[in-house]
């Protein structure tokens, strides 16, 4: 029995669709499986006045804040949280905790750091390596 020209065609056209679809779904769910992104404050950032802030990957930091009010630069060690434009960072070598808000705009990060004399400093940072 011969079958149309019409249904010989269509049969190849929806073996090709069905393994485009399989080829998707498997690249889909490589790329979600690939964890999670970056957060975009990840590496460094420095100013002219001597503040430098380091970002890791593991949520951790490093920071050296020049001091408010003649006060020498203090260095700052712990754990980072990001929550949308909330940062919350967690100092361990002192018993502080800054929450502030921030922005990124090209490669310059706008924070308010505020000291444990609670001296408000906005800093202006500029990325200077990943």
């Amino acid at each position: 029995m011969n079958t149309p020209l019409r249904l010989r065609a269509f049969v190849p056209l929806c073996e090709i669709k069905g393994k485009f679809i399989i080829v998707a779904i498997l690249a889909v769910l490589v790329l979600a499986s690939c964890g999670e992104l970056p957060s975009p404050l990840y590496g460094s950032w420095a100013d002219n006045r001597g503040n430098t802030f380091s970002f890791f990957a593991d949520n951790s930091f490093s920071a050296r804040v020049a001091g408010t009010s003649g006060l020498p630069a203090q260095t700052f060690n712990g754990n980072y949280i990001v929550l949308l434009n909330i940062l919350t960072l967690d100092c361990t070598n002192v018993d502080l905790r800054v929450v502030t808000e921030w922005d990124i705009r090209g490669n310059i990060l706008y924070l308010n750091w505020i000291s444990s004399e609670s001296d408000a400093m906005s800093l202006t940072l500029f990325k200077i390596s990943n």
